[in-house]
């Protein structure tokens, strides 16, 4: 089993955060990996969220992750099948700082046996790492924030 929690400071909302995270088409902005929505959300969720499937392309893998919470208080989700993890759960926790949120990124699941374990975990880590920074990075600048208010009206 592997397991990768981390944590990073943005300046943004959860609401902000929320939105981006679940723009899933865009992703590829923050992630090694392309998206594609395989499935719409649940009726009665917000576009991207529960019930949502996305396709995932990312070193010479593919495989789909569906989206089992998603709200002001963060994003869960998990991968269909057992590649390239088995048992994969995934969280994204948004907590308010004063001026901040802070994203806390937890993921555990199990490597396939094929796969050496240190190496599945430092490439996931290092993604989600770099994708943390970047979504950071994305919120530093306030012509961000246009587009921010441009995906509400969508």
């Amino acid at each position: 089993m592997i397991k990768i929690d981390l944590e990073q400071q943005v300046n943004a909302s959860p609401a902000e955060l929320l939105a981006l995270l679940t723009d899933h088409v865009n992703l590829s902005r923050f992630f090694n990996a392309e998206f594609a929505i395989a499935k719409s959300s649940f009726e009665g969720e917000i576009p991207g969220g529960k019930g949502c499937r996305r396709l995932v392309d990312t070193l010479g893998q593919s495989f789909v992750e569906e989206i089992t919470k998603a709200d002001i208080s963060g994003i869960e989700y998990r991968i269909v099948g057992s590649q390239p993890l088995k048992h994969h759960f995934g969280q994204i926790d948004f907590t308010v700082l004063e001026q901040q949120t802070l994203i806390n990124y937890y993921v555990e699941g199990v490597p396939v046996s094929y796969l050496p374990k240190i190496i599945v975990q430092w490439a996931i880590e290092r993604d989600i790492r770099q994708a943390l920074r970047k979504i950071a990075q994305h919120f530093t600048h306030e012509e961000q924030k246009k587009w921010y208010d441009k995906l509400l009206l969508r």
